[in-house]
């Protein structure tokens, strides 16, 4: 049963790996093709249905750009964050996997230390995955009063807020999410060292 499970878990893997190349391959073959239509073309039927595609992505940071030519830089910057976001998905999927497995073949084993480890580490790995969500989001300024946001905000504040009283804010940064996810990790990694091996 825990091998038929660890394999089923390694196939979710393996399909989280491809969706998230999909997703970073049709997104950067878009912005180039949608660079490449409007300038050869720009008033054309494929660069009209390429610019239909993509300004859903692009205007919200287009607009939120200080810049001059933000319309320019904005495909450049959907991304990166489209990198950036691929990169932390299959991070935060492949460490509650992880966890999850491990957790079937400690409770398998009759090993209830190594089951409880990883238990915590797919917990810590969650409460990360929160908190730099709610991080991108503040950051992003359509990702600030989104719904998203107030289940994130209220999931995270109350392991964020006893930081934030003791690391007073730099002037308009506020250094106690970045304090918190060092720790967290740190945590996560003594967890794995101490009860996981």
């Amino acid at each position: 049963m825990i091998d038929v499970l660890g394999q089923l878990i390694a196939y979710a893997l393996v399909a989280v790996d491809v969706l998230v190349k999909v997703v970073i391959l049709i997104v950067v073959v878009l912005m180039v093709l949608r660079w490449v239509l409007l300038r050869v073309s720009p008033f054309g039927w494929a660069s009209y249905q390429v610019r239909r595609m993509t300004d859903p992505m692009i205007w919200p940071f287009a607009q939120a750009l200080p810049v001059s030519n933000s319309v320019g830089l904005a495909p450049l910057l959907v991304i990166l964050i489209t990198v950036l976001s691929a990169y932390f998905f299959k991070w935060v999927v492949g460490d509650v996997l992880e966890a999850l497995l491990g957790l079937l073949h400690g409770l398998s084993d009759g090993a209830l230390i190594v089951s409880l480890g990883w238990l915590l580490y797919g917990a810590v790995s969650v409460i990360l995955a929160l908190i730099v969500a709610r991080i991108v989001l503040s950051w992003l300024p359509f990702g600030r009063d989104s719904r998203l946001m107030w289940p994130l905000y209220r999931l995270t504040e109350p392991i964020m807020a006893p930081f934030r009283q003791l690391i007073p804010p730099l002037g308009m940064f506020d250094l106690s999410p970045i304090i918190l996810i060092f720790l967290l990790h740190f945590v996560q990694n003594a967890v794995y060292s101490i009860l996981i091996r």
